[in-house]
């Protein structure tokens, strides 16, 4: 991501993963909440469709220790569907796999977040194949 962010020309970064369960056409929704005053938007997987006990439970508290530890109030820290102004990115080098704390990394520098229901597809055995060939 960091590769993706410094190459990035405009003045609004959009990241979404390429594993096919992120909506493309969500992307109206977080720019619509960006131009309310926000800096960051992320996507909020509601209704996520993944397994309920290895991704759902988990993840739930993950998200919520995240939440009392930081002060930073989010329902999905790890929905990879954001809309960045650019400036909220400057000065936020990204290691391995922090990409769930950009909200946090964002608050902490005094940028004003939000988070918007997005739709979550189920994972693809075509995103799994392409996964594992990549490796």
């Amino acid at each position: 991501m960091q590769a993706g962010f410094n190459h990035a020309t405009g003045s609004i970064i959009i990241a979404m993963d390429g594993d096919l369960q992120n909506d493309p056409a969500d992307i109206p929704k977080l720019l619509a909440k960006l131009n309310e005053g926000f800096d960051l938007v992320s996507g909020w997987r509601k209704d996520r469709q993944d397994h309920p006990i290895k991704r759902n439970f988990l993840s739930r508290v993950a998200n919520g220790l995240i939440s009392h530890t930081t002060g930073v109030h989010l329902h999905d820290y790890g929905c990879s569907l954001k809309a960045y102004r650019r400036e909220v990115l400057e000065g936020i080098a990204l290691y391995g796999e922090d990409a769930p704390l950009h909200s946090v990394y964002a608050y902490w520098n005094g940028a004003r977040i939000a988070e918007v229901a997005v739709t979550h597809h189920a994972r693809s055995t075509a995103s799994r194949s392409t996964a594992s060939n990549a490796s």
